[in-house]
C-alpha cells in the first residue's frame, strides 16, 4: 500500500535531482521510493561501521590495573 508524504519542493527537487545520478549509474529506472531507501540503507551502514569503529576504539585490555583505568576514564579518578 502505498502512503503519501510531504516534502517540501527544495527536498524533492534533491530527491529528483539523486534519483537521476542512480539512474544514470544503474541505467534501470529509479523511483522517489527507491531514492529514499537508498539514503535509509547508506545511512544505517554507515551508522553501523561507525558504531563498530567507536567500540574497537574504546575497548581496554584488561590487567590488574583495569578497574583503576575505568574509574580515571569514567570518573575522572586519578
Amino acid at each position: 500500500m502505498a502512503v503519501v508524504i510531504k516534502v517540501s519542493e527544495d527536498v524533492r527537487e534533491r530527491l529528483v535531482k539523486l534519483a537521476g545520478e542512480l539512474q544514470a549509474k544503474t541505467g534501470k529506472r529509479v523511483t522517489l521510493n527507491d531514492v529514499i531507501k537508498y539514503l535509509l540503507d547508506t545511512h544505517e551502514e554507515i551508522n553501523s561501521e561507525g558504531i563498530d569503529k567507536e567500540l574497537e576504539d574504546l575497548q581496554i585490555k584488561m590487567d590488574k590495573n583495569s578497574s583503576m583505568k575505568v574509574d580515571e576514564v569514567v570518573y575522572g579518578k586519578q
